[in-house]
């Protein structure tokens, strides 16, 4: 904003005369004033017209630092530590929230060499659902159906969540997808919500997860996923529960079943990532007549758990 506090003066106005008047004046002695006349009654009007503009740009600029310190009195807590921009309405655990997203990152670039660009993610925590739907309501729209959001815009990759019980859990989940949109330059839906899934469990949580025993209880039926289904599902909006379960399933298959799964896996993420198009994961897959995508039951039948 360009703030004018001052008016303009009036040009001097050319001085135009007669033959007599240049006469006249080269007789004179005195030589000419250039000052403009100005009545007292001018001279006041410009005095309040100065005022008038100061006090103008007085307040718009109390206004304006009154609008920057609201902004930044918003955020309780805002630090950056190496990729992670943080944001946060009220006191959180920086040193944990880092570490919980390190750990994601650390291990999809071991499982999968995807370790994305570097480049900042930030991370906005609001107090309160309200306060996240009033803020996203016109911006992200979406946002208001869910409890976490992952947003691109063209460079700025930015993670929108509230306070809650799976705050951890979502920001894991979140984290992920601005990982793998960093590596890849375009994402298989069901990887995409896959390996969020996988990834929001702690390591240490994936054995006990209820998701993992109730799967292995439907394979026991004889039933088991279809990948072709899941691959042919255009958008996150068309998604249903069982479609993110049976993704996570896929993905949970291929990165612990064995070596052999994760490698294929591996190699198919790197295709993609070299620029390559090859095509959908079950006719790869099926091309190079591996029998992957026809296990996944048998495995989940005979996978052991922990109850603890």
């Amino acid at each position: 904003m360009t703030l004018n506090s001052l008016t303009r003066a009036s040009p001097l106005t050319e001085w135009r005369g007669t033959e007599k008047d240049v006469e006249a004046s080269n007789r004179r002695v005195a030589p000419l004033s250039l000052r403009p006349t100005c009545t007292p009654r001018a001279r006041m009007t410009l005095s309040k017209t100065l005022r008038t503009h100061l006090i103008v740009s007085v307040l718009l600029l109390a206004l304006i630092s009154a609008a920057t310190d609201a902004k930044a009195d918003r955020w309780a807590v805002h630090e950056q530590r190496g990729q992670l921009e943080l944001f946060s309405e009220f006191p959180v655990s920086v040193d944990t929230i880092e570490r919980e997203l390190a750990g994601v990152a650390a291990e999809l670039n071991d499982r999968l060499q995807l370790k994305g660009t570097g480049q900042v993610v930030q991370v906005v925590i609001f107090n309160s659902l309200q306060s996240y739907r009033d803020y996203l309501a016109g911006k992200i729209p979406e946002a208001r159906s869910r409890r976490a959001i992952f947003y691109q815009r063209g460079e700025q990759f930015q993670i929108y969540t509230f306070r809650n019980r799976e705050l951890i859990t979502d920001l894991r989940h979140e984290y992920t997808h601005a990982l793998l949109h960093q590596s890849l330059p375009y994402v298989p839906l069901w990887i995409d919500e896959g390996l969020a899934e996988f990834f929001e469990e702690r390591p240490a949580d994936r054995e006990k997860s209820s998701r993992l025993s109730s799967m292995r209880w439907k394979c026991r039926t004889g039933w088991k996923p279809s990948l072709e289904s899941l691959e042919k599902i255009p958008s996150a909006a068309s998604m249903n529960g069982d479609n993110y379960r049976d993704s996570w399933a896929y993905v949970h298959y291929l990165l612990m079943e064995s070596d052999r799964t994760q490698n294929e896996f591996k190699e198919f993420l790197q295709a993609i990532s070299a620029g390559a198009a090859p095509g959908r994961f079950s006719e790869w897959s099926s091309r190079r007549e591996t029998e992957v995508v026809n296990r996944i039951g048998s495995y989940f039948r005979r996978i052991q758990f922990s109850l603890r």
